[in-house]
């Protein structure tokens, strides 16, 4: 008897817990080698978000790591080096790691996949419009492009604050 309701507990246990095709540092796999893009950028100076174009380079430091660096441009006003280095723990199921891209520093990421997607609470090193909070969200369905949207409150509303769609090549 004591065995069955082990098996069940075991088998309850396995049904609640996400499975390896939820989240898997395989997924990594699909932002390597060139990429570029186009989206919108909001600094915290302007009052409209400002069009870039972007050039990174996606890379795989070990199974479970993936390096995204490169810089984006704004006309000639302005360049920023970007960046992600995101690692995956298989026994937690969890991504972290840092970004840069924002006028605040390089910053903190951890999340989970979320089907096609990462979704990643971004902490800043210092307050970036009223608080150190933002959520990152990085889909790539696997087909050659990929898109990177960070949402943070201003003035109290969600407001995407960068919007970049990237193609590889």
């Amino acid at each position: 008897m004591h065995s069955r309701h082990l098996g069940l507990s075991l088998l309850a246990i396995a049904l609640c817990a996400p499975s390896a095709a939820s989240a898997d540092g395989s997924f990594l796999q699909r932002f390597d080698g060139s990429w570029s893009g186009t989206g919108t950028v909001q600094r915290d100076v302007d009052s409209a978000p400002r069009r870039v174009s972007c050039e990174v380079a996606g890379s795989r430091p070990s199974p479970n790591q993936v390096s995204i660096t490169g810089q984006c441009r704004a006309a000639i006003i302005f360049t920023r080096r970007i960046g992600a280095d995101i690692r995956y723990d298989p026994a937690s199921g969890r991504f972290s790691g840092s970004y840069t891209g924002s006028t605040k520093g390089a910053a903190k990421v951890s999340g989970e996949q979320q089907g096609d997607a990462l979704v990643l609470t971004i902490t800043y090193p210092v307050p970036a419009y009223g608080d150190r909070a933002a959520t990152m969200v990085i889909r790539n369905a696997g087909n050659g492009q990929f898109s990177m949207v960070v949402t943070d409150k201003v003035d109290g509303s969600d407001k995407q604050t960068s919007n970049i769609s990237f193609s590889a090549g």
